[in-house]
């Protein structure tokens, strides 16, 4: 919505909130202003200052030190973030690092019920070796498919997933499926009632909306797509709680938290260009422990950053309970109810 006064204005009188909770960072000046005349505390929940971020807000510290003055509670995703609302203003007591909250909604259990039904549907077996390549754009399938001709007569196991980030594209990568002459389907065309029987290919492209958090279940190495282009990466969270052996090419801004911490675990590479891309899955299949071994760190990481929102919540309500104890705003509040 539009930080007009009287838009804010009018929702508080309506709505009547005890709390405020504002993601990451929004910092609506209008709409924070007129939560705590009406009685409310404001909180951010979830905190992040990027590089940019800081530099912006720095040009207008003192207007952003206002605002971040009437925050009752602030938690970080890490102690960097943290320190920079500080910077910028905030009341180092009300400002904690707790974690991302993140972390809590990724899905850890490869055994979960979607992922069995589209190992069952592809026909996959505990012996398949699954390279996929997730959320790709222009020239991420050409790559990937070109590597897959190479390495699969070395090792017939391995399967081809395609998940190319837009449906606009499914048309474009299924033209360069067939003019690479491999066995491949559509994941439209696959029958659960026929899966057991009939003719398994060795590239499956994911021509369907919503499932690519599933498919990561399914796969061995992972390939995180948007990353060879100016798109700026994509979520790696869901390979890495998966425990895949993940990589993903140099232009990851979007996620540049996730990526230098998966990187400070060991938990991740970085592959520059196609060359080094096929280096690294060629590698995997060469040393399974190796690739195993880069899968768990990814996943121990997301184990130990889980519990935020926890965190989270046991600190904030106890300090808004004792605000609303005391709080001379929180006591005309309840006057005029």
């Amino acid at each position: 919505p539009l930080d007009f006064s009287w838009a804010p204005r009018r929702a508080m009188r309506r709505l009547r909130p005890d709390l405020l909770v504002l993601a990451e960072l929004e910092l609506w000046p209008n709409l924070i202003q007129s939560a705590r005349s009406h009685g409310a505390r404001v909180a951010i929940v979830n905190g992040r200052l990027s590089d940019n971020s800081v530099r912006g807000y720095q040009r207008i510290r003192p207007f952003v030190a206002r605002v971040l003055q009437q925050i009752t509670f602030i938690t970080a995703q890490n102690q960097e973030s943290a320190d920079r609302f500080c910077q910028l203003g905030a009341n180092p007591e009300s400002v904690h690092a707790v974690g991302s909250l993140k972390f809590d909604g990724a899905q850890i259990n490869r055994d979960n019920e979607q992922t069995r039904h589209l190992r069952t549907l592809a026909g996959l077996h505990a012996n398949d070796m699954v390279l996929l390549a997730g959320s790709t754009q222009d020239p991420e399938e050409s790559y990937s498919i070109r590597i897959f001709q190479k390495l699969h007569p070395l090792y017939p196991r391995l399967k081809l997933i395609l998940v190319p980030r837009h449906p606009q594209r499914f048309e474009e990568v299924a033209s360069l499926l067939k003019q690479s002459g491999l066995s491949w389907i559509r994941r439209s065309a696959l029958e659960a009632k026929n899966s057991s029987s009939q003719k398994t290919h060795a590239v499956i492209l994911v021509d369907t909306i919503g499932e690519l958090g599933a498919w990561w279940g399914t796969a061995t190495i992972g390939f995180v797509g948007g990353s060879f282009g100016s798109r700026g990466g994509q979520n790696m969270l869901e390979p890495a709680a998966y425990g895949v052996a993940t990589c993903f090419g140099p232009n990851t801004w979007n996620f540049r938290d996730m990526v230098s911490q998966l990187l400070k675990a060991g938990g991740a590479q970085v592959v520059n260009d196609q060359i080094e891309f096929e280096q690294f899955v060629r590698h995997a299949l060469e040393d399974p422990q190796w690739a195993e071994e880069l899968g768990q760190k990814a996943r121990d990481l997301v184990l130990t950053q889980q519990g935020a929102t926890q965190r989270t919540v046991k600190m904030l309500l106890p300090r808004l309970e004792a605000e609303r104890k005391t709080s001379p705003s929180c006591q005309l509040r309840k006057g005029a109810a």
